[in-house]
């Protein structure tokens, strides 16, 4: 039992002794002016992708409202064909859209990773850190440096 406490004693004055830290990636991918400069360079690549898919859902609108009005069988069987070819040109074109956006955001921010990774090994570097954690449940602000990093992140152009 003493050999217990004593274990304990010295583990607590162990961690006493340790300097942690915690950064919000979060915070990190929305708050930097590179995420922002990712998003805004992301939404300007993939505008007229963006557009396209407007205008085919813009057309399968018109046309349903066509077949609504459509007293001719013929005439509603044929609008109907074009509705379901304009569907499934609209599933084919969102689900290309949606892979290759994921695809460019994705390396994007691996990118924005790397970089706040780097930031974050040279502050636990030279502050002498013994953990600083990027994922917790909780967390008291005394131990957040997302701010700091944040800051050295925007200093990089």
């Amino acid at each position: 039992m003493l050999s217990a406490a004593i274990l304990l004693t010295s583990s607590l004055n162990v961690a006493a002794e340790m300097k942690l830290g915690y950064v919000n990636p979060e915070r990190v991918y929305t708050e930097t002016q590179a995420a922002r400069r990712i998003e805004a360079r992301l939404q300007q690549e993939f505008r007229a992708q963006q557009q396209a898919l407007t205008k085919l859902q813009q057309e399968g609108i018109d046309l349903r409202t066509k077949i609504a009005q459509s007293q001719n069988a013929n005439e509603r069987k044929r609008l109907e064909a074009q509705l379901e070819e304009k569907a499934q040109q609209y599933r084919v074109a969102s689900a290309r859209l949606s892979e290759e956006f994921s695809l460019v955001r994705n390396e994007e921010f691996a990118a924005l990773q790397n970089n706040a990774n780097t930031i974050i090994k040279d502050i636990a570097e030279k502050e002498k850190y013994d953990l600083i954690v990027q994922e917790a449940v909780f967390v008291t602000r005394k131990y957040d440096i997302t701010d700091r990093v944040i800051k050295l992140l925007d200093e990089i152009k």
